[in-house]
Formats: structure tokens, sequence, C-alpha cells
């Protein structure tokens, strides 16, 4: 399993609400139509056909879209952030979406995401932040994935998932009958429910 950091400000505007709230992370470029139905060695070809790229730049540009197509796999991990959080998610396949548009600023390529929570962006060590801090659309984490210690912030189960939906804006009242299933999930005969109940409850006391 690998760590990427992708960009969600595309064509200079802020997708990070769309990313979240429609479950996916995207770049542009979608004038190539679905890369997976075209041999990688036409890449560069069909991008000189549809943008006026400067030839010094176009290995920069095969780069990024061989990463999110090929590189990058379903089950991966991937950051985006804002001025508070950094949100992690879970990656899904591939895939090609034109069917608002295909403008200069719409957003064809695609991997689904399954959002698994959020850190306080202060809390991030080093590594990460270096990550993130990155001039490159995507970036991959060069160290093993434990050294992101993402892991403290992530504890989601289909028991304790509902917990950490604030994360991504739902209301107070919501997060407190999801607080109000966990601590009914405490008294549970099943020992590993109480322990991952309690520590979704402990996570949400640190935010």
């Amino acid at each position: 399993m690998n760590l990427f950091y992708i960009q969600s400000t595309v064509q200079g505007t802020d997708r990070t609400a769309a990313f979240l709230e429609d479950n996916f992370i995207g770049i542009d470029w979608p004038a190539t139509g679905d890369l997976e139905q075209l041999p990688a060695e036409e890449w560069k070809e069909q991008i000189r056909q549809h943008y006026a790229i400067p030839e010094s730049e176009l290995s920069g540009v095969i780069a990024t879209l061989q990463t999110f197509v090929n590189i990058m796999q379903d089950g991966d991990h991937v950051l985006i952030y804002d001025d508070e959080w950094v949100y992690v998610g879970d990656v899904g396949d591939y895939f090609y979406d034109d069917s608002v548009s295909t403008g200069e600023d719409s957003i064809c390529h695609r991997r689904g995401v399954t959002w698994l929570g959020r850190i306080p962006l202060r809390e991030i060590n080093d590594k990460v932040r270096a990550l993130i801090s990155s001039a490159s659309i995507i970036s991959t984490f060069e160290y093993p994935l434990s050294q992101a210690q993402l892991d403290p912030w992530l504890s989601r189960t289909p028991e304790t998932e509902t917990a950490v939906q604030h994360s991504f804006g739902v209301d107070d009242g919501t997060v407190q009958e999801a607080l109000d299933v966990l601590k009914n999930a405490l008294q549970s005969e099943d020992e590993e429910l109480r322990i991952r109940a309690a520590t979704a409850i402990l996570q949400y006391a640190k935010k």
C-alpha cells in the first residue's frame, strides 16, 4: 500500500469540498479521453494534439497521468488538505467521466475515494508535511506508510463509521446520535466491538 498526496486546486479552482462531498479525486487534461483505452506510447501524441504544452513540460504531464492512471492502485491511501485539516482517503479504481463536459476546467480523469478521516494540520509529522508541501500535482510518500503515523486517526469500522462523518460537515445532531450509538456499543458483549467503540470516542474527544 502506498500513500499519495494530490493537489485539490485544479485550474485555479479549489475542489476540496467537491472531492470530499462526492467521494472522488481527479486531475485535468480531459481531452485525452479514457487513458486506460489508449496505449501508453500514444499518450504523448494525444496530449500534443489537444494541448499547447511546451516540450519541456510534456514529460511532467505524462508522469502525472501515469501516476494517476497506472501507478496509483485500488487500496492505496491519498491525502488532500485545506487550511485546517489533512483528509485521508482509501483510493478506488481509475475511471474517465465526461458526463458533464470536457472543457478545460473539467475533471474527467477520476478515482473514487472512501474518506477515512481527517487530521488537524498542526498534528501531522514532518514527513507528511513535506509530502503535502510538494509543488507536484501528485506526490508519492517515499517512506514506509507506518512512518506517516496516520493510523491513530483512522480507526474506522462499520460500527464506528458514523462517528467520524462529522469530519465532512454532518450536523451536530447526527454527531450526537452517533456518539450515543458508540456509548451503547461500550456495553456490548463483543469485546472487540467495545474496544473499537472506545477508540472512536477517544479519537472524537481529541478533535
